[in-house]
């Protein structure tokens, strides 16, 4: 399996991309990134690599510079068909009518976003296919976003 990988942090907090890698390849992922950085256009190859994968991960934080390529890639993630999720810090400004899966993070009180990721990848209902697009990438992606929250929410 091939998990997408694409974040908007600052330089001191690249090192929670590599753990976030490790995690996803414990459960038996390949992990890709967009090395499309700082472009206005998502290149072909970008496009490629989330459309075959099966699992997309976004991680904007509040101090992070890309945000627009983030929600850019997610959404074609979207388009695609592809299980995505979305960790998005509560610095970071999102309109209202904002849809998708994704979940808000407090560096301060990370316990609350930890709670609520153990609830989502825990499937009160068994996993149809009417419910899967919401419960799939939780049950993928889950564990490697908590241990990313821990290392976040210690680099206040």
């Amino acid at each position: 399996m091939k998990a997408f990988v694409s974040y908007s942090v600052t330089d001191n907090n690249e090192y929670i991309l590599t753990l976030l890698s490790s995690k996803l390849r414990e459960k038996g992922f390949i992990v890709t990134t967009s090395q499309n950085f700082y472009s206005n256009i998502m290149d072909f190859n970008t496009m490629s690599e989330i459309g075959t994968s099966h699992l997309f991960i976004g991680v904007i934080t509040g101090t992070g510079n890309e945000r627009n390529r983030v929600l850019e890639e997610w959404d074609y993630a979207v388009q695609r068909n592809v299980p995505n999720l979305l960790l998005i810090e509560d610095t970071v400004q999102v309109h209202q009518l904002f849809k998708g899966n994704y979940i808000r993070f407090n560096r301060n009180r990370p316990q609350v976003t930890i709670d609520e990721i153990n609830r989502r990848m825990t499937p009160s209902q068994p996993v149809t296919s009417k419910n899967s697009d919401d419960i799939v990438p939780w049950i993928l992606g889950g564990a490697a976003l908590l241990a990313i929250i821990g290392l976040l929410s210690k680099d206040k």
